[in-house]
């Protein structure tokens, strides 16, 4: 199998992607912090652990991407099923897992390798 150079050079997610997914775990500190002293405070920090883990995967862009979608989807359906408990300040934190892996000036690992050609 033949891997083209553009694949060879970018092993690892943009600085850009990993910027938003840092934003995203950190922006987890502030509903925890919030919800610490309430009868939900240790729920606020189960939701809030695997926000980190997009973070590990920086050398494989794929995971990466998959793991910030996942964790992404998860939170918002989350955000939105525990409302109530205070759950949704998490929202923003969902909405920056979601948009990390489309963020940065070269092609995702979502999109296609070669673009279409032009006819006339």
């Amino acid at each position: 199998m033949v891997m083209d150079a553009e694949a060879r050079t970018h092993t690892r997610v943009h600085g850009l992607q990993y910027a938003v997914a840092v934003l995203a775990a950190l922006g987890t500190a502030g509903p925890c912090l919030l919800l610490m002293d309430t009868a939900v405070g240790g729920l606020a920090l189960v939701t809030a652990a695997p926000v980190a883990a997009p973070l590990l995967l920086a050398r494989w862009p794929f995971a990466f991407a998959w793991t910030c979608l996942l964790l992404g989807a998860g939170l918002c359906v989350w955000a939105f099923i525990g409302a109530m408990g205070g759950m949704s300040f998490f929202l923003p934190t969902a909405m920056l897992l979601l948009i990390a892996p489309a963020v940065g000036p070269r092609p995702g690992p979502f999109t296609r390798r070669g673009r279409p050609r032009r006819t006339r």
